[in-house]
This record gives C-alpha cells, structure tokens and sequence, in this order.
C-alpha cells in the first residue's frame, strides 16, 4: 500500500518496503511506474545513498552494505524465514535504479552519519546501552513470531522502541525524513516516490499528518 501527500511544491508518494527482501524490488518497481515520480527520495543518510549509487567502498575503505552491525546480521538472518534476502536491500537498489534510468534524483533525507551520531550520543546515556545491547542479544536467540515479513519486521522494531531512549533516536530520523522528503518535493517540484523501511513508514505518514499535508 502506498500513502500520498500533498506538500508545497508537489506530492509525496510514501512506500514502506521490508528492507533486505529480495521480493520488496518489485513493489517498489510497481510504485515507480505508477507514480512516474519527479524524484526518489530514500530513508537512508545522505552518506549512505551515496554508496548505493556507486556501491564502493567509501573513503574510509568500508563497505556498509556488507560489514553489517551485528544486530543488523542477526535481523537479516532471521528475516531469511520469510524469503531469500541479499545486500545491499534490493528494493533500495531497485529505486536507485529506476531514478538513474528515469533520469530523476535519487536523495537520501534521513540524518546525515554525523547527526545520527550526535542524536545518539546526546539520547542514549550508558543504562539504556546496556538495555539495547541486551535487547539485541534476546532479539538474536529469540526473536518475535509472526505471520510474514513485515510484521516480523515491525515487532522486531517494536522491541527495540520499549528503549525510551532509542525510540526518540528513531523520532529523530522519522521527523529528518519526513523534513528531507519535503524539500525533495519543493527542489523537484513535482511527485516524490519515498520509500522508507517499514517500521519507519508509519511515524514519517504522523509527521505529515502533523504538517498538515493532505492524503
């Protein structure tokens, strides 16, 4: 399902996507052709989408789409039980592709790495870490039961949140994306496809809402 809404200079078209399942490209393909978008605009930093345009190493020699965190390892090997999996996310290659194809620009609109880390640090004290970390650990032997892939996904994220401290880091980037998303839109003037990962998807639709963007 895809969310429409109307901004200053245009329209925001928001897709949820399952990142990391191989199946989510062709959702994001129909979207694409749907909408034909003036713009794509991505929840990753700015950084990051830079890398999946050139998919290289950065300048600091690392690959982020292959040197995963490990809770990141161990939420893409569980998501594995509900499909075939790959890196980088086939859907957020899949939407740099159609931009490249489409000649239209593909923007990444969450925090930048410097501002996540700044957000982080400034939200996360030493206590909460401890509970992430064991969180993580709990997640990785025993993580949520549910009927497919994005469910799976959102209870896992759901997890996470009960962390008051993380859950106002995630408020930090759905509050970037939904600003970033907005001027893509107002830049591009016209329709924007933003494809977010689908435990982002809900708070960027409540900040639009906030905004007093129509859908």
């Amino acid at each position: 399902m895809i969310r429409r809404f109307s901004v200053e200079g245009g329209e925001v078209v928001l897709l949820g996507t399952v990142q990391g399942l191989v199946a989510e490209a062709d959702r994001v393909r129909e979207a694409f052709l749907a909408t034909a978008p003036s713009a794509v605009a991505l929840g990753l930093s700015p950084e990051a989408v830079g890398a999946l345009l050139r998919h290289q190493p950065d300048a600091n020699g690392q690959d982020p789409f292959e040197d995963l965190p490990d809770a990141e390892y161990a939420y893409s090997q569980r998501l594995a039980r509900y499909g075939e999996v790959a890196l980088p996310p086939p859907d957020l290659v899949e939407a740099v592709r159609l931009a490249r194809e489409g000649s239209v620009g593909a923007f990444g609109v969450d925090l930048s790495e410097e501002q996540y880390e700044d957000v982080f640090t400034h939200e996360v004290g030493a206590f909460a870490l401890l509970r992430y970390g064991r969180v993580q650990r709990t997640l990785a032997r025993k993580p949520p039961e549910a009927p497919d892939a994005r469910a799976f996904s959102l209870a896992w994220d759901a997890r996470v949140r009960r962390i008051g401290a993380l859950a106002r880091v995630e408020g930090a980037r759905e509050e970037s994306i939904a600003r970033g998303a907005r001027a893509v839109a107002k830049q591009a003037g016209g329709r924007v496809l933003l494809v977010v990962d689908a435990p982002r998807e809900q708070g960027v639709a409540a900040r639009f809402v906030a905004s007093g963007s129509s859908s």
